[in-house]
């Protein structure tokens, strides 16, 4: 492994300047050197080791990444501030750090895990097909957090089967005509899961998808609330008699707008959403949504990175939590009127 001297040497710099740059040291530094630095230590793949006798006076840092470039405001969603809430509360029971970011791209959190004295990562919202080739070219011990399954380490829940169930209880309360929205033009990782458990819920009751009854939610708030409005407008003419939304957040937001444009829920339509956290609760009436435990999501992911750190002998696991139907008043049994 190449030592600092060596990168200093080919960087025609002083060992001391390479040095500040590894150990986080560079207040005083100019941007283009302090960048030039931290290219050539991702290059060289230089990884900083604490010496024994100082090992018990490290801070013991570990990196918390949102990649959710997709969010206007990431803790605005409640799913993302009970998360690192609990990442925080379980890292502070071993001692440890951490050290957050809303990351642009990847390059943004290799370059974290590699120029800081950092021992780890958590990452949350990175796609299926990227998690492994980046575990493995981080050179450190990476926990993912809801980005599917493969041979990387990633803490889910039962997503698929959130979405299936509740799809079959609003097919059971005499819906047939279900629009599903998701914040993505193109459902991937848990987001896919929720779509394809609701897909096959359809398919198990004897009706086809269609391509139509998929909405695309924007990013940005106006363009989704147009969004929202264009649909309500339509929603009865068409014979929609509910909605499954794909986070509480935007069902909650769903229910407002329905509200503006004088559908009510859930007399006119049915609204159902999933995470049953405090939007769920706020929301009047209060959403029929799937329940995960956000906290028990944060705790397991620190639990495995701690043992990944430890060099414990873990096989990379695909972790998922259990998931329950919460009933409220969002969702109306129209049985009795299709008689």
């Amino acid at each position: 492994m190449i030592t600092i001297k060596e990168l200093a040497s080919i960087l025609g710099i002083s060992p001391t300047t390479v040095s500040n740059v590894v150990n986080g040291h560079t207040d005083k530094m100019s941007p283009a050197t302090r960048q030039r630095i931290e290219d050539a230590l991702v290059q060289y793949e230089f990884h900083r080791t604490v010496r024994q006798e100082d090992h018990s006076k490290a801070l013991k840092l570990i990196s918390v990444d949102f990649y959710l470039s997709s969010k206007e405001n990431v803790f605005m969603d409640p799913f993302c501030s009970e998360l690192l809430n609990a990442i925080c509360v379980r890292l502070k029971e071993f001692g440890a750090y951490p050290v957050c970011g809303i990351p642009n791209n990847h390059e943004d959190i290799f370059h974290k895990l590699q120029a800081r004295n950092i021992q780890g990562g958590i990452v949350v919202g990175m796609e299926p097909w990227e998690c492994q080739n980046f575990s493995a070219k981080v050179g450190k011990p990476v926990v993912f957090i809801d980005c599917g399954e493969g041979e990387y380490d990633n803490i889910g829940i039962e997503d698929y089967q959130g979405g299936r169930e509740m799809t079959e209880f609003l097919l059971k309360q005499g819906h047939r005509k279900i629009a599903f929205f998701c914040d993505r033009k193109s459902p991937v990782s848990s987001t896919y899961e929720r779509f394809r458990g609701y897909c096959d819920a359809l398919s198990g009751f004897g009706i086809v998808y269609n391509n139509e009854d998929y909405y695309h939610l924007p990013d940005e708030r106006n363009l989704r609330r147009e969004a929202i409005r264009k649909f309500a407008l339509k929603a009865k003419q068409e014979g929609y008699t509910a909605v499954f939304v794909v986070s509480d957040l935007l069902a909650n937001e769903t229910v407002s707008s329905f509200f503006e444009e004088g559908l009510r829920v859930p007399d006119d339509i049915s609204v159902a959403g999933f995470d049953d956290n405090l939007y769920a609760r706020l929301c009047r009436p209060m959403l029929t949504t799937i329940r995960q435990s956000v906290e028990e999501k944060g705790q397991e992911a620190v639990k495995l990175l701690m043992k990944r750190i430890r060099g414990e002998e873990v096989i990379a696991e695909s972790f998922k939590l259990p998931v329950e139907l919460i009933v409220r008043g969002s969702v109306k049994n129209i049985n009795f009127y299709l008689r």
